[in-house]
């Protein structure tokens, strides 16, 4: 499986040919299933390029890649994220300056390139159920880790941009009759991710989870349905839907737990990124890397390049003898940098800048601590199970646990547990979440402008930055299309 990403761009490469070439029939844009996929292979390696291929972290390619992907847009937006590289391309990342118009790193890039997938998705779900002579298990099983890349994908836009195009199979398979659809709404969007996702588990055909010597490690499991449910029901609200997934995570069949000491006091935290602990049992999810195959580039950013940064102010907010501010980082002079160095994984499995230690995008502290997030929001109050689960986090990263005497009341519990999942979370692509969901982003982000001298930016911040804007080219598609109003709110 850690070479999933390469069968998905040779795949991909065989796929768009077929599509761009004449067959046995006039038309184009149409892969002759009489051709492909006929085999059981066929449709192993239609489901490794089209459910896999967008969530990579490889280079400058996938949604998680360390350049443009889903993780770096949404940190560098948050109170800790910082590029050193100017205000020109970063502004709008740095400082919530949202706008729409062009720019390297701007807030809109991630639209275009990762809205297709969905449609991918789609139609390869159409073209493998159709194949005769394999394995039906292995067909539900395929079919399934589709729909789970289609729900991933589309929560993934949803959280950046809300309304999102899901087009009908009708329209994918006339591709010669050009249709062009409106956003479905908010509602509809994440209704669209919860069916999904249900559709999967109850169809039963994913593993609960993988350890890391299965042969199938990386492939979507039922565990991420369950995270990525805890991650929409939290976002909307829903505490009672996000306590009972966050519970189904914690039952012993997926397996998961914290790391903890590997013998040495203090190396819990460290553990969970050094290369020789990856897929370890508090990863839910996360991107694979092997050398000559894929790689991610974080080190080339933030060390051989000097660009990203988390902000002093940010460093500062650690309690003494929090490890999570030790080995990870490299601080420099104040006097000279803007910020610390974050590194988080270790440097061993490298060659130069490329590392090959998998990149992890889900783990069990961000699902249990979301789940104390979500008893104390629904019930109103702090109870023994919520302050247990917010202890558990922080006792393993060295400091004395919270008792119940520690909360004046509910409000003082969640902002202290919106710090420790800051702390313990940073540059995992969960701090803007957080903040925007407890409407605390503009708040937070007026108050970073302010201490960088930006205080120009405040006056465009509002609730409109909780999304980005969407591209001019996504634009003038919708009024071609007679669609107007298209654009999100502010932009």
């Amino acid at each position: 499986m850690k070479r999933i990403y390469l069968y998905s761009i040779i795949l991909l490469c065989i796929v768009f040919a077929l599509s761009g070439c004449e067959l046995e029939s006039k038309e184009y844009g149409k892969v002759n299933s009489s051709l492909y996929p006929t085999t059981q292979r066929d449709m192993l390696d239609l489901v490794t390029s089209n459910a896999y291929g967008g969530f990579a972290n490889s280079g400058y390619e996938g949604g998680f890649n360390v350049a443009t992907g889903f993780h770096l847009l949404g940190d560098m937006a948050t109170d800790f994220g910082l590029c050193a590289w100017g205000e020109g391309n970063w502004g709008q990342l740095n400082y919530a300056n949202f706008q729409n118009k062009e720019g390297e790193r701007n807030p809109r890039r991630s639209w275009g390139p990762y809205l297709p997938w969905i449609s991918r998705m789609e139609t390869t779900i159409d073209r493998i159920k159709n194949i005769e002579g394999v394995n039906e298990n292995l067909k539900k099983r395929s079919i399934a880790e589709l729909e789970c890349g289609q729900a991933f994908m589309a929560f993934l836009l949803w959280d950046f941009y809300g309304e999102i195009v899901i087009a009908d199979l009708e329209t994918l398979k006339d591709p010669q009759n050009v249709k062009i659809l409106p956003r479905k709404n908010s509602g509809e969007t994440a209704a669209y991710i919860e069916n999904k996702l249900r559709s999967v588990i109850s169809a039963n055909v994913l593993v609960k989870s993988y350890v890391k010597n299965d042969a199938e490690y990386g492939r979507f499991t039922e565990g991420l349905c369950h995270m990525l449910l805890l991650k929409l029901y939290m976002q909307n609200h829903q505490w009672d839907k996000a306590i009972t997934e966050g519970r189904e995570l914690m039952k012993a069949e997926y397996g998961y737990g914290l790391v903890t000491d590997t013998g040495t006091a203090g190396t819990a935290y460290a553990n969970i990124f050094a290369s020789a602990n990856e897929g370890n049992r508090e990863t839910i999810w996360a991107t694979n890397g092997l050398k000559e195959y894929q790689s991610h580039i974080w080190y080339d950013h933030v060390i051989a390049w000097g660009g990203y940064k988390m902000t002093w102010d940010f460093f500062h907010t650690f309690e003494t003898g929090d490890q999570r501010a030790g080995a990870e980082v490299i601080t420099v002079p104040a006097t000279s940098e803007i910020g610390v160095m974050p590194v988080k994984y270790d440097m061993k499995d490298r060659t130069g800048g490329d590392c090959y230690t998998d990149w992890i995008v889900f783990r069990y502290a961000d699902a249990i601590t979301l789940l104390a997030e979500a008893i104390v929001h629904q019930g109103g109050t702090v109870t023994p199970e919520a302050l247990g689960l917010l202890n558990q986090v922080r006792t393993r990263a060295g400091l004395p646990a919270y008792g119940t005497g520690d909360f004046p009341g509910k409000d003082d519990f969640i902002d202290k547990l919106l710090w420790e999942r800051a702390h313990e979370l940073w540059y995992e692509g969960c701090r803007r979440q957080d903040l925007i969901r407890n409407n605390k982003y503009v708040e937070i982000m007026a108050e970073k402008c302010k201490r960088n001298g930006k205080t120009d930016f405040i006056t465009t911040l509002g609730t409109k930055s909780h999304l980005f804007p969407l591209p001019d080219d996504a634009i003038n598609e919708f009024t071609k299309g007679g669609f107007t109003g298209q654009q999100n709110p502010g932009y």
